[in-house]
């Protein structure tokens, strides 16, 4: 993989639409230190350094097939020829810096004749961007900046130009569904990965067998015939297992005909990890990428072990992606674990981010907030994290798919 240029990360954000499904993903480029830009870096020369690196990573790979939306500066807005990326499934986003004067009006029209989507970002007052609003595609509205009883009425102004409406920085679910009552299309904010939690409620029994079966898969003791009942014990499981196991992408010349086998063949740690992620994704009423997310997150640790040549690497990958229990099971993280046997060690990373493992869940969550300014694990430099996290998201993009999650 190439190297991202000096002094740059990349993360990037889940958009989705009303059911959930992921719609988009908003890619931030930040830079390591203090998450600006050089000083003596124009904003012309940064952007398109960033658009270049993201360019040789590849867009397509980046967003998984889906619509991108990419933050711009006025200089590139007036001058779509500074522009080198393909208009396919972009969405160029007018930052709310930018003043919608006669040039921007002018080279938004360009743009839309070469073939661009246009967003609006972080609108507080349509009425601001009257002029602009015939030619852009979607406007997103900034959820924190304005009173929760101005929603409905900026959501209307929006709509009454026929453009669809993104709510940004949506942080429950409560909001979730009050905006898409208010006939919001699209939603972004973490409001997806964290857990709806009733005071006194209890898991249901199938969550906890689900919970016991992950403990189980986790046990260092678990032999493989215990494995192999375990899997076969659900039919839907076995199927995905083997339709894995005899996919393209674990070039084998041969085809595996069982569970066991399978177990055999793979290694217990390998087949284990795809056991738990097919578990996960067939959670009922959840949106596919909370469990994404945690493969990236696993993937991140696990990575940042190897990297630092830390033993057990597959237990960071764990402490990854079990910290999205808690949205998936509508419980606390501490409720969930304590149905699982994990090693103190885990625990403690998960809930109190202690020893390596918690740090480098740290490191993971902050890369995946595009906070470059506060990323560190032991001696490895900004680009080797910058590489971590964008090898750890195309690992689990390709981890997703084989799922059968979009």
């Amino acid at each position: 993989m190439k190297r991202l240029a000096e002094h740059y990360f990349l993360a990037r954000q889940p958009i989705l639409d009303r059911n959930l499904k992921l719609f988009a993903y908003e890619l931030l480029f930040r830079v390591s230190d203090a998450n600006s830009a050089p000083q003596d870096l124009d904003s012309v020369s940064a952007t398109a350094q960033v658009l270049t690196n993201a360019m040789e990573i590849g867009l397509e790979r980046l967003s998984r097939g889906h619509l991108t939306f990419i933050n711009l500066p006025r200089e590139f807005l007036l001058d779509p020829t500074l522009l080198p990326i393909d208009p396919i499934r972009v969405m160029l986003e007018i930052l709310e810096d930018v003043t919608p004067d006669e040039e921007v009006l002018a080279g938004v029209r360009d743009l839309r004749e070469n073939g661009f989507k246009i967003a609006l970002d972080d609108v507080v007052d349509a009425e601001i961007y009257e002029a602009l609003l015939p030619f852009v595609d979607t406007v997103k509205i900034d959820v924190r900046e304005m009173p929760a009883e101005d929603w409905g009425a900026q959501i209307a102004k929006v709509k009454a130009h026929g453009c669809m409406v993104l709510a940004e920085k949506v942080e429950t679910e409560e909001e979730f569904n009050q905006l898409k009552d208010l006939g919001v299309d699209y939603f972004q904010g973490y409001f997806f990965a964290r857990p709806r939690i009733v005071s006194g409620k209890r898991l249901p029994s199938n969550k906890v067998a689900l919970l016991r079966l992950l403990s189980k898969l986790n046990d260092p003791d678990t032999d493989v015939d215990e494995l192999h009942m375990l899997i076969s014990q659900d039919v839907g499981l076995s199927v995905r297992a083997l339709t894995y196991v005899n996919s393209a992408a674990t070039a084998l010349n041969r085809k595996i005909e069982s569970v066991r086998e399978a177990v055999i063949f793979l290694g217990r740690e390998l087949i284990r990890n795809w056991v738990v992620l097919y578990i996960m994704s067939g959670i009922e009423g959840k949106a596919d990428e909370i469990v994404t997310l945690g493969l990236v997150r696993g993937r991140v640790c696990e990575l940042l072990a190897q990297r630092c040549r830390i033993e057990g690497a597959d237990r960071f990958f764990t402490v990854g992606l079990f910290s999205v229990l808690d949205a998936l099971l509508d419980v606390t993280l501490p409720d969930a674990l304590q149905h699982l046997s994990l090693p103190q060690d885990l625990r403690d990373a998960l809930v109190s981010r202690m020893g390596d493992k918690g740090t480098a869940l740290q490191c993971a969550l902050r890369l995946e907030a595009g906070e470059a300014g506060s990323v560190q694990f032991r001696d490895l430099d900004e680009c080797e994290l910058g590489e971590v996290y964008i090898e750890a998201v195309e690992w689990a993009d390709i981890a997703a798919r084989q799922a059968g999650l979009d």
